[in-house]
């Protein structure tokens, strides 16, 4: 490989749960090292309904078929709901799949913010989401079961992942800092899923005005694939995590 050519140090074939929110590409290029480039597939979920997220499933392996053919170095799925949805362990039964079918490394957005938390040390959380709470119940149940413990949680109750891209920017970070000071006991870092709201850039903010570290959807995909990729050297800006490459 040589600089110019599409991904020449790494080229990640993302899994989008809807069709791809236009922030989270750009923001991706304003995190990622050069020559770290990524091609997307979109699935059906309209709403976060299970019979959606059921749907959205069955796609999952022709979505990974079909960014092999675009020459991608690791598949990485994004999205929570799905992967709780089935409970605990479906998020490493998921990467196995993807990867039979592609034919290459795979990552799931659950596997990689656990493997995040771990990285960082964090045993408890407050978690913030655009979700409704059935979800949020779910992902508690599913890191319980990790030995990651949630002290806290908000979910803001929105369904179609339409409305959750009209939230300003700053509800993210509002809601995120909110839910951490409410917790009972101080918890150990923030976690925020959900690609459709917020910003890579409330990361700082967020470990900065709390003295805590924050687990987020970007963050933790960005980490895991270029720690599969080999990709080494912090990455300055975007908070903790990026910063420990």
């Amino acid at each position: 490989m040589a600089e110019g050519i599409t991904g020449w140090r790494l080229h990640v074939g993302v899994i989008f749960p809807t069709p791809v929110p236009p922030r989270a590409v750009l923001e991706f290029y304003e995190a990622v090292p050069d020559g770290v480039d990524m091609t997307t597939v979109s699935l059906t979920i309209q709403q976060l309904s299970d019979s959606d997220m059921d749907e959205a499933i069955k796609g999952m392996e022709r979505a990974a078929k079909q960014l092999a053919n675009f020459d991608v170095d690791v598949i990485y799925q994004s999205g929570v709901p799905p992967v709780v949805r089935r409970g605990l362990g479906f998020g490493d039964e998921l990467a196995d799949r993807l990867s039979q079918a592609s034919g290459l490394p795979a990552i799931t957005d659950m596997s990689s913010v656990i493997a995040a938390m771990r990285s960082a040390n964090l045993k408890t959380l407050a978690m913030a989401t655009p979700f409704e709470q059935f979800i949020n119940d779910r992902l508690v149940d599913y890191l319980a079961a990790e030995k990651i413990e949630v002290t806290n949680n908000t979910a803001l109750g929105i369904k179609r992942n339409v409305e959750i891209r009209r939230l300003p920017i700053p509800i993210e970070y509002q809601v995120a800092r909110k839910t951490y000071l409410d917790s009972a006991k101080k918890p150990d870092g923030i976690y925020i899923p959900c690609g459709g709201w917020g910003s890579i850039h409330n990361i700082e903010l967020l470990e900065k005005d709390l003295g805590t570290t924050v687990v987020t959807w970007m963050n933790a995909m960005i980490w895991s694939s270029l720690r599969r990729g080999k990709v080494a050297g912090a990455i300055e800006g975007f908070g903790k995590l990026l910063a420990s490459l």
